[in-house]
């Protein structure tokens, strides 16, 4: 179930396994979670067996090792987004569709096989809900979409928001280049920077699209000890520009767990009707 500083309803993992790329990946919380809390779990969890094998420990911290894995095509949980009924209370409000982070513990454009990203995504396409779709490859993202039969296309843009991370400026402005021709083929898409690691300024091309665009920012998420900070002005700037040009922002958490200033708790989502 989604926490309530969560961005999505419900999360499904059918495929696991990445590698790093990018100073975000130092302190990936997801291949922690898949070290420990997600093998700890045991039989409690609904997707366990692909976590296994896929990470590594270098100086304390966990990393993807670069296997990637997937639950066997038979396994129930291929069916989950096609029988859950949905969150009780919606993120995007009453009697909206639910929101699914898809894969969220990986990468599904990292050197997956392409039936697997297809199943995954025509999955989601053929559910009630809406499947948030993350990468930190959207070159690799846009060439599969570009590819996509005229006939899919519809349907596919009602229940699929297609995202990238953009942690620094360099990340954002390399990881914009392809999501833009999405974003002008009429795709919802939206960025993730986060951990957020220094000021990152969105570009004129990038707020042209106002509500049809979205922002989430968050801190680093982890142990004390390692996380690095975010400066809440990096985060205020950004919240001007979206409230400028009319995009929805979320802000996620401060890094280290601190409280989140008044100011900047905000969370708000694109707009959606059924």
């Amino acid at each position: 179930m989604a926490r309530l500083h969560d961005w999505w309803d419900g999360t499904w993992q059918p495929v696991a396994g990445c590698k790093p790329m990018g100073p975000a990946c130092l302190n990936c919380f997801a291949a922690k979670q898949a070290a420990t809390l997600h093998q700890q779990a045991g039989a409690t969890r609904r997707t366990v067996p692909q976590y296994a094998g896929i990470t590594g420990r270098k100086k304390g911290r966990y990393f993807f090792n670069g296997r990637v894995t997937a639950l066997e095509p038979g396994h129930d949980e291929w069916k989950w987004p096609l029988r859950w009924r949905g969150a009780e209370h919606p993120l995007l409000g009453p009697g909206q569709r639910s929101l699914i982070f898809v894969v969220g513990m990986a990468d599904l454009f990292y050197d997956r096989p392409e039936h697997l990203i297809g199943r995954t995504l025509t999955t989601i396409a053929a559910s009630e809900h809406i499947g948030l779709i993350l990468t930190q490859r959207p070159d690799a993202m846009a060439k599969y979409f570009a590819r996509l039969p005229a006939s899919v296309v519809p349907r596919w843009q009602e229940h699929l928001w297609l995202g990238f991370t953009g942690e620094k400026q360099k990340q954002f402005n390399e990881r914009w280049a392809p999501m833009r021709d999405l974003a002008g083929r009429g795709w919802r898409t939206f960025v993730s920077i986060a951990p957020m690691l220094e000021p990152v300024t969105l570009p004129p091309d990038f707020l042209a699209f106002g509500r049809h665009i979205w922002v989430i920012v968050s801190g680093e998420q982890g142990a004390h000890e390692v996380c690095r900070d975010m400066d809440p002005q990096w985060a205020r700037a950004v919240l001007k520009q979206c409230r400028g040009a009319g995009v929805p922002f979320f802000l996620k958490q401060m890094a280290r767990r601190r409280p989140i200033p008044p100011d900047l708790f905000v969370r708000q989502f694109p707009e959606h009707k059924r």
